[in-house]
């Protein structure tokens, strides 16, 4: 401790307090330099940074993104020739009490991104025995048999849906019919915003 206070060596001691004071004064630069690194590195602990300037960017729509919370008004709708549909039973053969349920393949065959929107005009779920129209979902269109969705597709992009029928007979306007749909074989032939689908054929059990 004495040689602390007291430097010991050829020079005077205010040559000695010099030194310590220069080398003191070093250490609290590098402390202080090391400091802001960290700070800077960490964006900082006072949160008073330009706004936005941490925001990660906002992610783009993706290949085939479901629109419903956020649809892009500028991009145009599907057309016939940017979309195919395939409708699926499944299963083919629906067991007594059971309701007929289809796959729906979407794939995107055109050259830019398109919106499908199943609330457009066009759209319907048409079931048919021979020549008998049993079913449409037109004719009471908020029975929700085709779901609310939109997508923006774009080109190679592909979406499954799925559509269920209720196994009810139905009237234009939603007019009362009494009776059931028996067994048999059917066809569903489902249309998104005027595309058709190839039938689909399914038996009731």
């Amino acid at each position: 401790m004495d040689g602390l206070r007291n430097p010991i060596g050829e020079e005077p001691p205010e040559v000695y307090w010099k030194r310590r004071l220069v080398a003191a004064i070093a250490l609290v630069l590098v402390i202080v330099v090391i400091w802001v690194l960290i700070a800077a590195a960490t964006g900082g602990d006072d949160g008073d940074s330009t706004p936005g300037s941490n925001a990660e960017p906002a992610s783009s729509i993706s290949a085939s993104a479901d629109a419903t919370d956020s649809t892009d008004s500028s991009v145009r709708a599907c057309g016939e020739s940017d979309l195919t549909i395939t409708t699926t039973a499944n299963p083919a053969t629906v067991p007594e009490g059971a309701l007929p349920a289809f796959d729906v393949s979407l794939a995107q065959d055109g050259s830019s991104a398109c919106l499908l929107d199943t609330d457009a005009d066009g759209t319907e779920l048409l079931i048919t025995s021979g020549t008998d129209r049993m079913f449409s979902s037109l004719d009471c269109p908020d029975d929700g048999t085709i779901a609310s969705t939109q997508l923006v597709l774009e080109p190679g992009a592909t979406e499954d849906l799925s559509v269920t029928w209720n196994r009810q007979r139905t009237l234009p306007e939603c007019a009362t019919e009494t009776a059931e749909p028996g067994a048999g074989t059917y066809k569903a032939a489902l249309t998104i915003q005027g595309i058709t689908s190839e039938v689909a054929t399914f038996k009731l059990g």
